[in-house]
């Protein structure tokens, strides 16, 4: 954007994956439905059409897509 800020939409297929952040991100689920688990969590969390959940900075999380999954995602430098 003219502001400089970053953000992304994309889809995701049915299955298994495993991301890193450099930058603080915040996703927004449109449509679909995931397991989330983020990098020192234990459990699982269920994310559904109409939630969102951060990421923090240096970090990684994993994903288990149950259905295609439409969302936006913004990044902060902060």
């Amino acid at each position: 954007f003219k502001d400089g800020s970053k953000k992304t939409l994309g889809v995701m297929l049915v299955g298994e994956y495993e991301f890193n952040t450099l930058s603080r991100e915040l996703i927004e689920i449109i449509s679909g439905k995931l397991n989330l688990k983020l990098k020192d969590d234990n459990q699982w969390k269920l994310i559904t059409s109409g939630m969102e959940f951060n990421i923090p900075k240096k970090s990684s999380f994993k994903l288990e897509v149950l259905e295609i999954v439409n969302y936006s995602c913004s990044y902060f430098e902060d």
